[in-house]
């Protein structure tokens, strides 16, 4: 464990920033979130990860694709926002692709002569987990992902998020730098200060750490009495899961929420919450997002509060809590390992 937290300038410094958006992000899984977003054939959804556009695709086959969302004419982008459509036209010059990527025509250039395979959209490795998508840039056949994900499998057996429904999306753009936010959300000690609701529904004594390759976990008991969530006396336990470098599982009975923290820049980040429930009445629905928006709004002032303090020429390197800091630690050796060794 290391025992001194990374350098202030390590949240602010644009070269930093652009090593993190290189040796990290261009090279780890990203969460894209539930298969549900295209649950019909010709269903598509194109979004924005670590400034590469996606495209996210059901195509006649019921197979789901990922591409990068780049005509192969000219390079101009795709598709915007979600749909349904037979197929994929660029609005440039005109090629049309199978949502499957393969090419269909090519406007202006002779059939016989030009090499349809070639051009087909560039796909994006993705992986599946209860409903859930992951996607890497990166083409090396690591298996890591697999490796986290049995292992958290294994951890929260017998549940399966495969049968939760999903319910709604919230972000939230918050003036700090990602790994403050990371930071923040890899440790219970904060909690009697910033969150005194929470405090009363989780078992505080109970809190602890884990940590292994690549991921943490965080899990105590809940008290049946304030807890928002369905429980009972062998379902009482919360989960905080981080898959590093940006995914976060909150498990509790009855709900799955996801995490993804998206750098915009070295000193902002947006946060996307997305929900899904098992059998859990309205009621109870409405009760958890408004406690969770409740305790992401105190996080929010707490992290943006640090980065302003993180500027300060008052403040250089701080110490971490053997006991109760373990997550943090862990996650900035993590950092620091991939800025230096790449």
């Amino acid at each position: 464990m290391n025992h001194n937290t990374l350098s202030s300038s390590w949240y602010q410094d644009k070269e930093i920033f652009a090593l993190e958006k290189k040796n990290i992000f261009s090279k780890s899984w990203h969460l894209l979130g539930s298969i549900n977003q295209v649950p019909n054939k010709g269903d598509y959804v194109a979004k924005t990860i670590n400034d590469q556009p996606i495209i996210l695709t059901r195509d006649n086959n019921n197979t789901l694709n990922t591409f990068y969302n780049v005509c192969q004419h000219r390079g101009c982008i795709l598709l915007e926002h979600e749909g349904n459509s037979k197929q994929i036209k660029c609005g440039y010059h005109g090629w049309t692709y199978e949502l499957s990527g393969d090419l269909r025509t090519a406007r202006g250039f002779d059939k016989e002569l030009l090499d349809f395979k070639k051009y087909q959209l560039k796909p994006i490795k993705h992986y599946i987990w209860m409903d859930q998508i992951f996607i890497k840039f990166d083409d090396d056949d690591d298996n890591d992902l697999k490796k986290i994900l049995k292992k958290i499998e294994k951890i929260i057996e017998p549940l399966n998020f495969s049968d939760y429904k999903y319910r709604k999306r919230d972000t939230y753009k918050i003036k700090c730098n990602w790994k403050v936010y990371l930071d923040n959300y890899l440790e219970g000690f904060h909690i009697p200060l910033v969150h005194p609701k929470l405090n009363t529904v989780i078992n505080y004594k109970s809190y602890k750490t884990e940590i292994f390759d690549d991921f943490s976990m965080q899990w105590c008991f809940l008290n049946p009495d304030s807890s928002p969530y369905k429980n009972s006396e062998d379902n009482n336990k919360a989960f905080y899961f981080t898959i590093y470098p940006n995914i976060l599982f909150n498990i509790a009975p009855g709900r799955l929420q996801t995490n993804t923290i998206e750098p915009i820049d070295e000193q902002n980040c947006n946060v996307i919450f997305d929900y899904y429930f098992k059998d859990v009445s309205e009621k109870k629905i409405k009760e958890d997002i408004v406690f969770s928006e409740e305790v992401q709004n105190e996080d929010i002032y707490i992290c943006e509060k640090v980065q302003k303090g993180l500027k300060s020429n008052g403040f250089n390197q701080g110490i971490f809590s053997e006991k109760y800091e373990i997550g943090v630690s862990h996650f900035q050796s993590y950092i620091s390992e991939k800025i230096n060794n790449g």
